[in-house]
């Protein structure tokens, strides 16, 4: 009876500890914080090691790579510091695991006779390459993981690109696994990486390689600070501008740019900041203290034309650091400034008697809005034919322009000529054409076109897939074998492009309407229509560096977007823009509205105006009002047909402190905030965004109400409490009744015992 009881109290015990770990679980879930997941930046860059010679792949930003045999190859580019010089050791360390899938191993390792696929039975052969010098040929005749190091001549570090950027290649063959039905995988690790042993040098200032040294491209990250007057003319001010969306384009929006004033210019930002010097030669005392190949002399630079209004583009190594360097965009007037920067913004600059000297005499910016020709082949775009060889999918890319004020006719096309090998895996392998991201057509290949070299296929071009200003059409290729042990020093892989591919743009006279693009969705449009952004004009406020720096983001994201030829952007001050001229442009106002005279002008226009004085707008045609702090930082971004031109528009990017108008730029120029745009009217605050339009009451859009980005901190004396955490509802009821059945058990066993006890008493 003891033991029966015992067995009956420890698994009433078990039970009850299991139901109250159900309970502590539970209320322990409750407690737990959830993790927090901040976005990333559009650029962000691995620290470099603690040795400053060793480049790992994760600085390189590569990731674990997977070579499948019997061939395979894969390639990246990576670019070399401007102020590094290679010295001897250079070196690559390999990290790589090598798998075979079968279970036939011990017999591919078992001998090494060649076999009829070119391979070595037993193994295989991964070869790298360093642009176009073969570095090693390595015997995988092992698996498991392994280590290798090859020693790199310096030599190999010249570069076969215009970009000056190293190619490094894997080539993979395995031919043995076509032998042994055997399958070879070569992963290269990430904990790779490069012996670069370097000397610091001063990097070339020769303009013939601009943006190089400002723009690198190499694997530390690469950025310039443009320095302007204290007091800056509208024209110098337009020059920085054209500079930031000039150099927004030609480096693809990777050059980090900022703005300051020369006597905010810090001793720490000159030793660590490729600099640049923007400016008439009477309002930058700096450029008298520099060694130019022009200098300045008397407040004036000493030119041999007799123009007085020539621009003068000048790199020389930085006093202030061996690493960085100075570009100096000058002249003596507003004029010669202002075409220095244009002729920057092209990215081509022909040197004068010095090699880091450029003369500017005149700029061509007005756009050609004669239609172009209506067929034009690749050959007349500027373009070579392409032949696609590698496995997997390449593609190629080509840019065409089509002039504001003209569209394309519906009978546009693409007359695609090519060819390909017969040797392609027709199901899995074929062509895709895409205009501006978008697919309009695709072939699909066959042993009818593989009989013929040049097989023409006519793809339409929808027009409202065309845009004004630059289009971009890309032509992508899938190329898988039909046999995977086809050699690829066979060339049996090929799909070609012929540079005869005509595209037919037919066009008509299609005045821009910019009334049905009046929305924040919309943008960058209207800005981008106009490739050079002749049509577009920045109105700033007098001394407010921080709308200054704003408005320097949004250029060159707006010379991004454009990609024209060169940028030619105009610039007045809030209070100084003649009537005449504000008809002319889309006009971007940047700062707070009590610095523009213009905003009042323009207010009772505005999808939100302002009350006198305020620098809050009305919200009316919110659903909700709060009342918000004249002080509390809040940025607004409103769009509107422009009051002195219905063809124009005008962009108010307003805050009511500088902290505001910060939000509000930003807006503008972070891809996941711009998503959020919607409407002719948004409230910016941080990373929330609440977006309406005024000419449809009462819509609105909370653009970030599901953001999980936003961050809201109470203040420091809120007591910070923990969820309460729901608890079955079975678990309590079934706790009770446990407990009442061990009573019950407890008391049955406690009679019992006590009835055989008074029983033995009385026998006794």
């Amino acid at each position: 009876m003891r033991k029966k009881f015992a067995s009956l109290l420890l698994v009433s015990i078990v039970f009850i500890s299991f139901l109250m770990s159900q309970v502590i679980s539970v209320q322990a879930q409750g407690a737990i914080t959830p993790s927090v997941s901040f976005p990333l930046t559009a650029r962000q860059f691995k620290p470099l090691a603690a040795d400053p010679n060793i480049v790992t792949w994760d600085i390189l930003g590569q990731s674990e790579t997977r070579l499948v045999g019997p061939y395979d190859s894969n390639y990246f580019a990576f670019g070399l510091p401007a102020d590094w010089k290679l010295t001897g050791g250079t070196q690559l360390n390999l990290s790589l695991a090598v798998t075979i899938s079968t279970g036939v191993q011990g017999q591919a390792t078992a001998t090494s006779n060649q076999n009829p696929y070119g391979g070595t039975v037993g193994g295989g052969t991964l070869t790298v390459i360093l642009n176009s010098t073969a570095l090693a040929v390595l015997p995988l005749d092992q698996t498991g993981e392994i280590q290798r190091s090859i020693p790199i001549p310096v030599e190999a570090f010249k570069s076969d690109r215009g970009d000056g950027r190293m190619v490094v290649g894997f080539i993979l063959n395995s031919g043995f696994s076509c032998y042994l039905y055997d399958q070879m995988n070569v992963i290269i690790r990430t904990s790779s990486f490069f012996t670069l042993p370097h000397d610091l040098v001063s990097p070339s200032t020769s303009l013939v390689n601009f943006p190089r040294p400002l723009y690198q491209n190499s694997f530390i990250p690469d950025s310039a600070l443009i320095v302007i007057p204290d007091k800056p003319s509208s024209g110098e001010l337009q020059a920085a501008m054209t500079i930031a969306s000039g150099l927004g384009n030609l480096t693809s929006g990777a050059l980090s740019l900022d703005l300051t004033t020369l006597s905010k210019l810090t001793a720490d930002q000159q030793a660590k900041s490729n600099l640049i010097l923007v400016g008439n030669a009477a309002s930058m005392p700096v450029l008298g203290q520099l060694q130019l190949p022009l200098p300045v002399s008397g407040g004036q630079f000493q030119l041999a034309s007799d123009s007085p209004d020539d621009g003068l583009v000048q790199m020389i190594n930085s006093p202030w650091s061996s690493a960085n360097v100075v570009l100096a965009v000058s002249g003596n007037t507003d004029q010669g400034t202002i075409k220095a920067a244009q002729a920057v913004s092209t990215g081509v600059i022909r040197a004068n008697k010095a090699p880091n000297l450029a003369v500017v005499q005149a700029v061509q910016t007005t756009p050609l809005l004669l239609p172009q020709q209506t067929d034009r082949t690749l050959t007349d775009l500027g373009y070579q034919g392409f032949v696609f060889e590698n496995r997997g999918v390449e593609s190629v890319s080509y840019n065409f322009n089509v002039p504001p004020g003209w569209a394309v006719d519906p009978e546009a096309s693409f007359n695609l000529n090519f060819g390909h090998s017969a040797l392609l895996d027709y199901n899995r392998s074929g062509i895709v054409v895409l205009l501006n991201g978008s697919p309009i057509g695709s072939v699909r290949l066959s042993d009818d076109t593989a009989s013929r070299s040049v097989n023409k296929i006519i793809i339409s071009i929808p027009a409202t897939a065309v845009i004004p200003g630059n289009n971009r059409l890309d032509i992508k290729a899938n190329l898988i074998p039909r046999d995977s042990c086809t050699p690829p020093n066979m060339r049996g892989l090929w799909v070609n492009i012929w540079s005869d591919s005509t595209l037919h743009l037919p066009m008509n006279p299609s005045p821009i309407n910019l009334a049905t693009n009046q929305s924040l969705a919309s943008y960058p449009a209207p800005f981008t229509y106009y490739p050079v952004l002749d049509n577009t004009a920045f109105v700033l406020p007098h001394e407010d560096v921080e709308a200054w720096r704003a408005a320097l983001q949004i250029a060159a994201y707006l010379g991004l977007n454009a990609n024209g030829p060169l940028s030619a952007p105009s610039v007045f001050y809030g209070d100084a823009i003649p009537v005449p001229e504000r008809s002319k442009y889309n006009l971007l106002v940047i700062g707070q509205p009590s610095q523009l005279p213009i905003v009042g002008e323009m207010n009772s226009f505005l999808p939100a105006p302002f009350s006198d004085g305020s620098p809050v707008p009305t919200e009316k045609n919110f659903q909700v009002n709060y009342l918000i702090p004249a002080d509390s930082p809040m940025g607004y971004v409103e769009m509107l047909a422009s009051p002195w031109n219905s063809d124009n528009v005008v962009l108010a990017v307003l805050g009511n402190v500088p902290q505001g108008v910060k939000w509000a730029s930003s807006s503008l120029i972070d891809s996941t905030l711009r998503s959020k745009l919607a409407g002719n009217f948004a409230v910016i605050n941080d990373r929330q965004i609440i977006s309406t339009d005024t000419r449809l009451s009462p819509t609105i859009n909370v653009g970030a109400t599901q953001n999980q980005d936003v961050s809201v901190i109470p203040p420091s004396s809120a007591v910070q409490t923990t969820p309460k955490a729901e608890r079955p509802v079975w678990i309590l009821p079934a706790l009770i009744i446990l407990i009442l059945l061990m009573v019950v058990i407890l008391a049955v066993v406690a009679v019992g015992s006590w009835s055989r006890n008074r029983t033995r008493r009385k026998d006794s």
